[in-house]
């Protein structure tokens, strides 16, 4: 009696289908831990800054570092991601990004960022310069000012004050499109600016997308850097399932529901400003 060795075209068929059903249950499971995995980089990113802020905060008698500026206006000996090199990864010209393109290197390189890789984009990160970080822009006279690092006495509670988060610009037509209160009105020191307080407010920080890089600082609500009007409406970005990764003025890191700008100002939620 003869053996059949080949499969039928139905067995094949059947094979074929529980493969096909089998990726496409796992492919989504893949790519969630792949996300996964690039978020916990982020998060390490931010630790190492963190600790960076830290040791920098002790050598300059407890002083924050400058958000930006300086008496020459002078970013690159100034700016908080400069002043923090001696205390984190170095590199070779001492830069924390390529002084010939702009692009972030290392830690300031979050890797969920869009735009990191494509031209001017020095860093993923933003710093809570109006939040309480800085003492504010301070006119040091001849058209130069600055931003200078607060002292930490003055923090309320460093354990609930974010210092560096995930942040990027989001100021264009199709945020405002997608988010009717993207950018509400309000008081700030520059027109159109800003929201008016005291919230909570209504906006959809989950579906902005992202419009290059924040540079130096993010804006939070009733903050002129809020309003798309200024510096390209830089805010904390959402870029892990609807979270920021942050680093906190204590120098703790954790994940951060984007939906905290929505917050009442200087509720027991709100982590963006220093206060009681």
């Amino acid at each position: 009696m003869k053996v059949k060795n080949a499969f039928t075209l139905i067995e094949l068929l059947v094979v074929i289908a529980i493969i096909a059903i089998l990726a496409a249950i796992l492919f989504p499971v893949f790519a969630q831990a792949r996300e996964r995995a690039r978020a916990i980089t982020c998060t390490s990113n931010l630790k190492q800054i963190g600790l960076g802020i830290d040791m920098y905060v002790q050598d300059y008698d407890e002083t924050f570092p400058c958000g930006w500026g300086g008496p020459s206006l002078d970013a690159q000996k100034c700016i908080w991601r400069i002043s923090i090199q001696p205390y984190v990864q170095k590199y070779g010209d001492g830069m924390p990004y390529s002084a010939a393109t702009g692009q972030a290197r290392g830690i300031f390189n979050c890797p969920d960022d869009p735009y990191i890789g494509s031209g001017w984009d020095p860093t993923s990160y933003g710093y809570n310069a109006f939040g309480g970080l800085t003492i504010g822009w301070v006119n040091l006279g001849g058209g130069n000012g600055a931003f200078p690092g607060a002292k930490l006495a003055s923090l309320y509670s460093p354990a609930n004050l974010v210092a560096v988060a995930d942040a990027a610009e989001f100021g264009t037509p199709q945020n405002k499109a997608a988010d009717p209160n993207f950018d509400i009105p309000g008081s700030g020191s520059w027109s159109g600016c800003g929201t008016d307080g005291p919230g909570p407010f209504n906006m959809h920080p989950k579906i902005w997308k992202e419009n290059g890089s924040v540079d130096w600082d993010f804006g939070i609500p009733e903050q002129e850097d809020f309003g798309s009007c200024r510096n390209g409406g830089r805010r904390p970005a959402a870029r892990h399932f609807g979270k920021f990764n942050a680093v906190f003025a204590d120098g703790h890191v954790k994940s951060v529901d984007a939906n905290v700008m929505n917050a009442v100002i200087n509720s027991p939620q709100d982590i963006l400003r220093n206060h009681q």
